[in-house]
């Protein structure tokens, strides 16, 4: 006997935001024995998506949020860590991340960090938790 579990597929082409209503409402549900893929497989370059949204998108509004609660709302650290020289964590709502080193061992720890709460968003909306 042969069971073929159904799978679940989210595009993720180009990268969505995860927080974005309209996004959510088109994200296909998962019953409890399905399998959720992700295609193509959640990457880094996806935060890098959510650094160039626009500064009222919410996921932008979110990634600026995870900063604050990494660096305790303490402007100084974040600036010292990402070589950046902004001047509040709303500056980084409009901040220009093109010169960003996404190589430096903070952004890039920040980056794995968040890319799990962007698929975490995605799963519970296919979970329909959202």
């Amino acid at each position: 006997m042969t069971f073929a579990a159904a799978l679940v597929v989210i595009s993720l082409t180009p990268w969505p935001d995860p927080f974005d209503a309209t996004f959510l409402r088109q994200v296909p549900k998962a019953g409890a024995a399905q399998e959720v893929e992700f295609r193509p497989a959640p990457a880094r370059e996806w935060v890098h998506a959510v650094r160039r949204m626009a500064a009222s998108a919410p996921g932008k509004e979110q990634y600026v949020q995870f900063l604050k609660d990494q660096y305790g709302y303490n402007i100084g650290p974040l600036n010292e860590a990402y070589g950046i020289e902004a001047g509040s964590f709303t500056e980084l709502l409009t901040y220009d991340y093109r010169r960003l080193d996404t190589q430096r061992p903070a952004v890039r720890r920040d980056d794995e960090a968040f890319l799990k709460i962007l698929v975490a968003a995605v799963l519970d909306a296919a979970r329909q938790k959202r």
